[in-house]
Parts: C-alpha cells; structure tokens; sequence
C-alpha cells in the first residue's frame, strides 16, 4: 500500500516588502521554514508498503521559476521517517528560507533529449502497431 500527503502551492504573486507565503515545517524539534517569490513549494510525505519496502518519506521541495529558462529544484528537507516522529506544518509568512540542502539547476538541453527519445519510442510503437 502507498499513501501520499501532499501540500503544495504555486504562487504566482508579488513579494511585498521581501515577504513570502511559505511553509514552517517543525520536524521533532528542527523547524524548516522556505517559500518563493515564483515557482512552487511542497512538502511531502510518502507512506510505501511493499513486500520488500516498508518506509515514510518526507520531503520539502521547491522549483524556482523566478528566471525564465533558468528553473531551479530546491530540496530543503529530505528524511525518512519513523514511528513516534512528530511533524507540524504552518503557512506563514516568510520573510527567510532555510538554508538548501541540495540545488539543481534544470538542463533545458537534458530535458529536451529525454523528450525527443520518448517521441520516437512511442511512434515507432504506434506504427508497429499501425495506428499511423
């Protein structure tokens, strides 16, 4: 069985005065707190039960959207969790994220080959199969 608790927002706004809409999430005690000025932030929790997996995962994400073109993926917060752990999630204004553990830059040009591969595996599919 697989569960997902998912809260995610996109904001599409202006920052006023440097303030953010964003997440505090308090994790045993560590507080994680993040938002963007453009993009999406989300936060996380997936439940796996599987015959050779048992585990929870929390994330706290991010893709930054301020700069066309130059999109970043952002990890604040990435655990497992465990019974017993207790985690609170606030939407506050953020006025400062917490430090990343992990930024990504997205590679347009990466990106663009992954989606011409699919394209030509699925036609070539289509037309095996005569559908064009």
């Amino acid at each position: 069985m697989t569960v997902f608790i998912i809260v995610s927002f996109k904001v599409i706004g202006i920052v006023i005065s440097n303030i953010m809409i964003g997440f505090e999430l308090n994790i045993n005690g560590e507080r994680i707190s993040a938002g963007l000025e453009k993009g999406v932030v989300s936060i996380i929790v997936t439940q796996l039960s599987e015959e050779y997996i048992d585990s929870i995962d929390l994330d706290f994400t991010g893709l930054n959207t301020y700069e066309k073109g130059n999109e970043e993926t952002i990890d604040w917060y990435k655990s497992n969790l465990k019974v017993g752990d207790e985690l609170t999630i606030k939407v506050k204004d953020i006025i400062t994220n917490s430090t990343p553990i992990e930024v990504r830059k997205k590679n347009r040009e990466s990106e663009n080959e992954r989606k011409l591969k699919s394209y030509t595996s699925l036609k070539k599919e289509l037309e095996e199969k005569g559908l064009i």
